[in-house]
């Protein structure tokens, strides 16, 4: 490819720009060698990490594609390490019985007081609350599918790549650089926090959380996407109805 490009110019100075050629080769071929050998060892530090997790949790590491994504999510299950167990999803035994619970009961009552008094004070507008449990399964998928976890997980993986290029870590991991490592992930933030919890860790996997819905002659207002939060909940004042709706119910 050189002789085609410079067979045109003086032998001087197709000889120099051959020289430059092979020094810019010889520079860019060990930092690119260096480059996929520390996405190779992220992985391998992953691996390690993952072996301090519940079982659940590594099985839900395991289904998520991409190693930016996994790596997002092992950062949350090494920060919720200590109550990980206590904080997971239940399983369809668990929601099938919840269903059927005194608590669901309550749980409804509200729900519809709420909407009472919301509808009451909003004419002609009617909210509607999404009570299904999300399942570890749905969690995945949104998470493997999710364009913000995407975006904060590849921020992770640079920087990741960038602890153990410049670390000193070595390439297997030992008990020392394995537990610097997990320091770096907890103490990493991003720089605009992912929207969803990781697989497993969401409010909605325990009925800890309820979607709401603003819906005017069958149209959406005001939905449960997160990015509609500042937008529409907050500018338009629907937040605060729905807070003084709650308060008074």
């Amino acid at each position: 490819m050189l002789v085609g490009c410079f067979q045109n110019i003086s032998a001087r100075r197709w000889i120099c720009a051959c020289v430059l050629g092979l020094l810019f080769c010889a520079a860019a071929e060990p930092a690119g060698r260096a480059e996929a050998a520390s996405a190779g060892v992220v992985d391998e530090y992953l691996d390690r990490a993952a072996e301090r997790l519940t079982p659940q949790a590594r099985d839900v590491l395991l289904r998520i594609r991409q190693t930016p994504r996994r790596l997002l999510a092992l950062r949350a299950y090494l920060r919720a390490v200590n109550n990980l167990a206590e904080r997971w999803s239940w399983s369809d035994a668990q929601v099938e019985a919840f269903m059927r619970s005194e608590e669901y009961s309550s749980l409804a009552a509200e729900i519809e007081r709420v909407r009472e008094t919301f509808e009451q004070r909003n004419p002609g507008y009617t909210l509607y609350a999404n009570t299904q449990v999300r399942t570890v399964n749905m969690q995945l998928q949104r998470w493997n599918e999710n364009a913000g976890v995407a975006r904060a997980g590849l921020h992770l993986h640079r920087a990741a790549r960038a602890e153990l290029l410049t670390g000193d870590y070595p390439a297997v991991p030992s008990d020392a650089a394995l537990a610097r490592f997990i320091q770096f992930l907890i103490a990493w933030r991003p720089p605009a926090a992912p929207p969803l919890a990781a697989p497993g860790l969401s409010l909605h996997g325990q009925s800890r959380a309820i979607d709401f819905q603003i819906v005017r002659a069958g149209r959406i207002i005001a939905g449960a996407d997160i990015a509609s939060v500042r937008s529409i909940w907050e500018k338009q004042g629907w937040a605060r109805r729905l807070r003084d709706a709650v308060g008074s119910a």
